[in-house]
């Protein structure tokens, strides 16, 4: 009996942990580039006692760096579709019609599985689910070890 007690008492455990980890989106932070910023900052003026003016110079820089990536990610992903569009005028012009349509065809379902996908992220805002996938050693979906 006391065996069950301490099994259901560490599973109990378990759970609460594991829904205190993966938090509430109500209760996530905002994220726009300044609330990041301001969150760095403090973290750093608290672990490293920072004056207010240097606390002040942190989140600047923090936010310069913030704002920089996030230039860098649209830049990034607009090279990307541009490169997807030179990419599939290349396969078109070694396509016949006839197969030309049928790849249209096939690209217009896999657009629809990745917005059905998409869709069912939204429901479930707790984040893309693992099932289905091969955990590694180290619990990544993927991850390698040489072990």
């Amino acid at each position: 009996m006391k065996k069950l007690l301490f099994i259901f008492t560490l599973s109990l455990g378990l759970i609460v942990n594991s829904n205190a980890q993966r938090g509430n989106n109500a209760e996530a932070p905002n994220r726009t580039p300044e609330a990041l910023a301001e969150r760095m900052s403090t973290r750093m003026a608290e672990a490293l006692e920072l004056s207010d003016t240097q606390k002040k110079e942190i989140y600047d820089i923090q936010l310069q760096q913030i704002q920089d990536r996030m230039a860098n990610r649209d830049e990034m992903s607009q090279e990307r579709k541009a490169s997807m569009a030179k990419h599939q005028e290349k396969i078109a012009e070694v396509l016949t019609p006839e197969q030309q349509q049928k790849w249209e065809e096939m690209r217009q379902e896999e657009q629809g599985r990745r917005g059905n996908m998409r869709d069912s992220r939204k429901e479930h805002p707790e984040g893309p689910s693992n099932r289905g996938r091969r955990q590694g050693r180290n619990g990544g979906p993927h991850s390698t070890s040489p072990n």
